[in-house]
């Protein structure tokens, strides 16, 4: 569950990085328009919300939402890098991540 929590932390901070002009022009080579940036932010924000869920499900109110803290940062850092060095990495792992954590967590 933990695997599926950071996979929507992933997410969320993907979804307010393409939310901003410029990193959505360095994914898609274009500048969002307004009604998507509304949508990237409130699935943003749904998806934050999941993963706190999902931490606070199965590790209890206190440590479960510092794991999820810890999560979205670890996740913000790891999109920061993806960013950096290697972009077209960026939209896969949006999809890779979710599967393989539901697959953990079926297991």
């Amino acid at each position: 569950m933990l695997v599926l929590g950071f996979a929507f932390c992933y997410l969320a901070m993907t979804g307010l990085a393409l939310a901003m002009s410029r990193q959505h022009k360095l994914v898609f080579s274009g500048a969002p328009s307004e009604s998507r940036i509304r949508l990237l932010r409130m699935g943003a924000v749904f998806a934050m919300l999941l993963a706190l869920a999902l931490s606070i499900a199965q590790l209890g109110g206190e440590i479960g939402s510092v794991i999820w803290l810890c999560q979205l940062m670890l996740a913000g850092l790891l999109l920061v890098a993806l960013l950096a060095w290697q972009t077209r990495w960026v939209l896969p792992l949006v999809g890779l991540l979710p599967l393989g954590g539901g697959v953990l967590a079926l297991v």
